[in-house]
């Protein structure tokens, strides 16, 4: 995966993780189908969110699973909190290892 690519996610995964939500998990809207199988930009918009959400989740799972110094230094960086000693080696190879695991868990 590119590494702007992965970039791309982990800002909007910092904006997810910014959030306050309290929902449970229910869509605000739902999809209609229209009769004559036409195809409206808010179900297509709909879709793009719903991928952009599925990445930021298994972007979540990828930066919980790293090394403890690791996840401090993607925390530091994308969310403002305390740097970790050795920051910027630390980063880098969160970055390595984040690039290695969404190549395999999100789609391009």
């Amino acid at each position: 995966m590119d590494i702007n690519r992965v970039k791309f996610i982990l800002e909007d995964w910092a904006l997810y993780m910014k959030v306050d939500n309290h929902k449970l998990g229910y869509p605000s809207k739902s999809i209609l189908i229209n009769s004559g199988g036409e195809s409206s930009n808010e179900v297509f918009e709909q879709m793009i969110d719903d991928m952009d959400f599925n990445n930021v989740q298994a972007m979540d799972a990828i930066i919980d699973s790293l090394e403890p110094l690791q996840k401090q230094a993607v925390y530091a960086r994308y969310l403002k909190e305390k740097k970790p000693v050795e920051y910027t080696r630390l980063l880098s190879l969160a970055m390595d290892n984040i690039i290695t695991m969404a190549s395999r868990r999100i789609p391009a």
